[in-house]
């Protein structure tokens, strides 16, 4: 109704010659507006009012020209905005969907870092399970060192003990079999003067006066059978009393090699113990500084270790039981 009422006015308006006919050309809105000015005015100074509204209409022509091409300039120049808001679009929703993804993956990376954390905390108890052993394991071989080295120094005194009673029974041996020597050397010179005695007083009653020529009278005659009994016998003591001074020389260098032979399996057994105390220190040093891997071959090599030791403890025991022995078998042989 409206725009037929506009066309109206502008038919209307045309036949008066108020307005031209390039006025068909407005707008919609603008007829509208021509028509309701002079619909309003109609009782006015129609040609005035439509002046009026001419110019009003044409400014907002003008103005609707300038909105429509700043509205085309900002369409065209709101394409790239368009196209980037869509690649932005895009985008947003990949980083959504990655996002749901990541989103979706963190319940089974939660539940991996608390079974890593768990097994972690598993790896430092053994980790400290295993460090306590081996400190009990060093304390016990520290203990047993100890009391292989009081055990080590105990034989030694016992060994220095049995030593010195044997040096002193020997030399008390020696004594007797001296003593024993002049005792006999002491019969034999008694039982010589006796005989001596005996033969010098048979020769003084055999004598033919008592002045009788006297100057063999400190000269005993014995019969060279005999004489030759007695260098005999002498000898044979002179040989027994050398015999008995190669034998103890014997036993004395037979002693002299035991203890150097007892020197020997001491210093061996030292290197032995120093041998093992560096692998020690080697296989803690490498236990230290390993992982893992290198904690596990560290735990099979000190319960290695921990096996080896009584069966190098009894080694050493049966060395020293060995010594020991061949000691007494020593002491038993010079009694």
């Amino acid at each position: 109704m409206h725009h037929q009422s506009a066309e109206n006015a502008i038919y209307h308006a045309e036949m008066r010659g108020i307005i031209p006919v390039q006025a068909k050309n407005l707008h919609p809105a603008e007829i509208e507006l021509i028509a309701i000015a002079m619909a309003g005015n109609e009782a006015d100074d129609h040609t005035s009012a439509a002046a009026t509204v001419l110019r009003e209409l044409s400014g907002t022509r003008v103005e609707v020209a300038r909105a429509r091409e700043a509205a085309v300039k900002a369409w065209l120049s709101a394409m790239p905005l368009g196209e980037e808001l869509e690649r932005l679009r895009a985008e947003l929703a990949a980083a959504k969907n990655r996002l749901a993804a990541t989103a979706a993956e963190m319940p089974p990376l939660k539940s991996a870092i608390a079974s890593t954390n768990d097994a972690a905390v598993a790896r430092k108890e053994a980790a400290g399970e295993k460090r306590a052993a081996a400190e009990e394991l060093r304390r016990r071989v520290d203990r047993a060192r100890d009391e292989l080295r009081r055990l080590r120094s105990e034989a030694a005194a016992a060994r220095e003990e049995i030593g010195a009673v044997e040096r002193r029974v020997l030399v008390r041996r020696q004594a007797a079999r001296a003593l024993q020597l002049a005792e006999r050397a002491v019969a034999a010179e008694a039982h010589t003067l006796a005989w001596s005695a005996a033969a010098a007083a048979e020769q003084a009653a055999r004598a033919p006066g008592a002045g009788a020529d006297a100057a063999h009278h400190d000269v005993v005659a014995l019969p060279a059978r005999m004489l030759e009994e007695l260098r005999r016998g002498v000898e044979a003591e002179e040989r027994k009393a050398e015999a008995r001074v190669e034998e103890a020389e014997a036993l004395r260098r037979a002693a002299k090699a035991r203890r150097a032979a007892a020197a020997a399996r001491l210093a061996e057994a030292r290197a032995r113990k120093r041998e093992a105390a560096e692998q020690g220190r080697r296989r803690d040093a490498e236990n230290e500084r390993g992982d893992n891997a290198a904690r596990r071959s560290r735990s099979g090599g000190t319960r290695l270790a921990a096996r080896k030791l009584p069966s190098w403890l009894c080694a050493v025991g049966r060395s020293g039981g060995r010594s020991q022995a061949t000691a007494m078998a020593a002491h038993g042989t010079n009694r």
